[in-house]
């Protein structure tokens, strides 16, 4: 894959009205006419839109494309949510075309251009899982637009492999969340677990770190549409903490993570 550096610089930030609102318009009630008498039955409210580590995302382009990647994070700076993904999953030179729109994967809207257009991207480096220590920048954000209720503490996975057994003993279950934590050398060997959309939770163990740049090289499978994943670790405090960012690797292999709070002070 070829590695350029493409960085967005972030835009102001708006007030965020309010947080949690349900999507709808008011009630609405539908009369059943029948002999001559109505019966008025109340309207069901439209679902919430929330989102969490873990959750697949929808990416829209300029020119009509649609890509699925993984959402890693959810941030919060001054009051504000936003999206946290794998960098070349936004990266505009990578994809061909600038983003328009983020949803979740049944269509629902996570951010529209202005949301995006307030996020940024930040893109370089070589490392993959045969270059462990080349260094690596792989890391996106984009604001959430304000219809959507944010769930920055927790961990949750689908799959969506095509094999309805293994979807249902790959899917991730919710655990709480903690910080964010760095990569550092005493990960190397412990045994590390990531939450992609499309092969839900796997894990397995860490075999090398970059400590100075922040990478991590770890066994774990991942198959297209995971590109974004949080690597996780298990905390003394009963929670999960994100350290990683997938980036790159191969499906029954080595996988690449960019370190995920090395990045969070951009946003």
């Amino acid at each position: 894959m070829r590695r350029t550096t493409v960085t967005a610089e972030r835009s102001g930030r708006r007030p965020r009205r309010s947080i949690g609102r349900i999507l709808s318009a008011g009630a609405m009630a539908v009369a059943l006419v029948t002999g001559g008498s109505a019966l008025a039955l109340p309207a069901t409210a439209a679902a919430e839109t929330s989102t969490h580590a873990g959750d697949g995302i929808i990416i829209t382009t300029a020119d009509g494309r649609e890509s699925i990647c993984t959402l890693n994070s959810v941030a919060e700076r001054d009051g504000t949510f936003y999206g946290v993904t794998a960098g070349h999953c936004l990266n505009q030179e990578e994809i061909g075309s600038p983003v328009v729109k983020i949803s979740t994967k049944d269509g629902r809207l996570l951010a529209d251009n202005e949301d995006v257009a307030a996020g940024g991207v930040i893109r370089g480096g070589t490392a993959n899982p045969f270059e462990p220590f080349a260094g690596l920048d792989d890391f996106s954000w984009f604001r959430l637009d304000d219809s959507v209720t944010p769930n920055p503490g927790q961990v949750s996975s689908t799959a969506d492999t095509g094999i309805p057994v293994l979807d249902d003993v790959l899917r991730g279950t919710s655990q709480p969340l903690g910080d964010p934590v760095p990569v550092s050398q005493n990960l190397v060997g412990s045994i590390v677990c990531k939450d992609g959309t499309m092969s839900g939770r796997t894990c397995g163990p860490v075999l090398a770190v970059n400590a100075q740049t922040q990478e991590i090289t770890a066994l774990i499978p991942a198959i297209g549409g995971d590109s974004g994943s949080p690597l996780h670790v298990a905390g003394q405090d009963g929670k999960r903490h994100i350290v990683g960012t997938l980036s790159n690797g191969t499906p029954v292999l080595f996988n690449t993570f960019d370190g995920t709070r090395e990045h969070l002070d951009r946003i």
